[in-house]
């Protein structure tokens, strides 16, 4: 299949530019892609190095459609914000975190994009995904501060040789470039210590993203106020 041919109809005819939050819940999947964008001092850098207004990504873990109370939408990413304690452990930490979108989005104060993935996971995909996510949540994998600014750096690369990969520490645009690869939507020559979020964007197997609108009004105080109290159904790992 021609994916870009694919995709391209797909944005032209079929995509709308925008999706409510509720309606999200019902169409999201987990190996789907979320970008954010900011005002602050961190992602005012991250724009000037990258050229672009995408600072933050994070992937789908899990969609619970049996969950008709609060969100249902789990997301794993790689962050500096400890304001929420990640899902799984419970700990506030630089890194690796597991965290409900709409805490998510309440938290960072900005808005959100959806990027589906094509072609969606299938049953056995996504298990190995979320195992190998929930082992780095686990390990409460540190954020990589140094690789971050390298690959938003690649003006060094011809100087430095450019980042190694490495799974002690990851940034989130590196976490979810070896997410996909891991599922076999990335090909595996592509170095995800090298990819900063708008490099992620363009990767042929996301559709082009959407605004996502309307986020729950009382996230804010959910978010500030979470407890560790059902914390998701995690497959055997099949790694």
């Amino acid at each position: 299949m021609n994916q870009n041919s694919d995709m391209s109809l797909d944005n032209e005819l079929d995509r709308p530019s925008e999706i409510s939050y509720a309606a999200l819940q019902l169409t999201i999947q987990p190996g789907d892609v979320l970008v954010f964008s900011g005002s602050d001092i961190p992602s005012n850098v991250v724009k000037l190095a990258t050229q672009s207004d995408h600072v933050h990504v994070a992937i789908v873990f899990s969609v619970d459609r049996t969950n008709d109370e609060g969100d249902n939408i789990l997301i794993a990413e790689s962050h500096i914000d400890t304001s929420l304690p990640s899902v799984g452990t419970g700990q506030r930490n630089f890194g690796m975190q597991l965290q409900w979108l709409s805490h998510r989005i309440a938290a960072s104060k900005t808005p959100a994009r959806w990027a589906a993935l094509h072609p969606p996971l299938t049953a056995s995909e996504i298990v190995n995904l979320q195992s190998w996510l929930w082992e780095l949540e686990q390990q409460q994998i540190p954020y990589d501060f140094v690789q971050a600014i390298g690959a938003g750096m690649d003006v060094m690369d011809d100087i430095c040789g450019g980042n190694v990969q490495d799974l002690s520490a990851l940034f989130c645009s590196e976490l979810v470039a070896y997410a996909l690869q891991r599922v076999n939507r990335v090909d595996a020559s592509i170095n995800p210590s090298e990819q900063t979020p708008a490099d992620v964007m363009q990767f042929p197997c996301l559709y082009p993203s959407i605004a996502v609108v309307n986020p729950p009004l009382s996230a804010l105080a959910v978010a500030a106020n979470t407890l560790i109290a059902n914390p998701p159904e995690i497959p055997p790992a099949t790694l």
